[in-house]
């Protein structure tokens, strides 16, 4: 049995990302509405917040945040993820895990957990990656796999990227699970869902999924090797910024006679980066 790989965490910044839906009853939703440079507006959401408005609390969290007065924005984050702010409770859970404030795992994980519970697609990837670095047990992997696809369902593009990558077979080598076993059933490795959620986050601009299709379409990775769409899933990532697409079609060291080759032979290319078949059929 092949250990998980270990990844990176997914790093979220409060100040380029909006507040997003939380999945629960009680998950309430705010968005940032105040200049932490205008003093008139802070003071007036020090008002709210004093009598327990949740989404001022959630804001004055933010102005601090950005202020580097951490302790602070603990403070009103705590109060704001105690009225089910989701979004206040996953800001806190990073502050902990990037040691802005004491405390560790014993005071993220909770909070993290509670934010993904509460639906927040950026909790759920966050704890899906702490699952799949927790160790080489595969049932790890396949809880990481099912905060993934929470958070995918919900559109998130990177955790469509990471439970596509969790499929491979070639990457997970033989899985021995139980029959009765439903998480297994479910998360065990398939080619086929490994090249449908892939292609979702690379139809939804993921750079590093669509240069991982193209990789797929080259070498034959779960179906059939098609060069015209390997290059076409190349251009699309490069265009997105991925580098490595973008030094693999840099052809300023080809000859000319090569690049006029290559050049005519895409004039004669009427197809569209597209989907494999397979996963396509997943999608009926």
């Amino acid at each position: 049995m092949q250990s998980p790989r270990p990844l990176p965490h997914f790093l979220a910044s409060l100040a380029l990302l909006g507040c997003l839906g939380a999945g629960s009853a009680w998950a309430t939703t705010c968005t940032i509405v105040v200049d932490p440079s205008d003093a008139p507006g802070v003071e007036a959401l020090k008002a709210k917040a004093a009598v327990g408005d949740a989404c001022a609390q959630f804001n004055l969290g933010y102005v601090y945040y950005t202020r580097q007065a951490y302790p602070v924005s603990e403070l009103w984050y705590a109060q704001a993820a105690d009225q089910g702010v989701a979004r206040a409770a996953f800001e806190l859970a990073i502050l902990y895990r990037d040691e802005l404030l004491p405390g560790g795992d014993a005071k993220r994980i909770p909070l993290l957990e509670q934010a993904a519970n509460q639906g927040l697609d950026l909790a759920q990837v966050e704890l899906g990656v702490d699952y799949l670095l927790q160790g080489d047990d595969l049932q790890q992997q396949f809880i990481a796999m099912q905060w993934f696809e929470k958070a995918a369902v919900q559109g998130n593009t990177h955790a469509q990227y990471l439970l596509a990558e969790e499929y491979w077979t070639d990457d997970n080598g033989i899985q021995d699970i139980s029959s009765d076993d439903g998480l297994a059933e479910r998360y065990v490795s398939n080619d086929d869902k490994a090249l449908q959620w892939l292609c979702k986050a690379a139809l939804g601009g993921h750079e590093q999924a669509q240069y991982a299709l193209s990789h797929a379409y080259s070498i034959g990775r779960g179906m059939p090797s098609n060069q015209i769409q390997r290059r076409l899933w190349l251009e699309k990532a490069a265009a997105s910024g991925h580098k490595d697409a973008i030094a693999e079609l840099d052809t300023s060291d080809t000859a000319w006679y090569t690049q006029a080759e290559q050049w005519l032979k895409r004039q004669t290319v009427s197809e569209e980066a597209r989907c494999p078949d397979v996963a396509l059929a997943l999608e009926q």
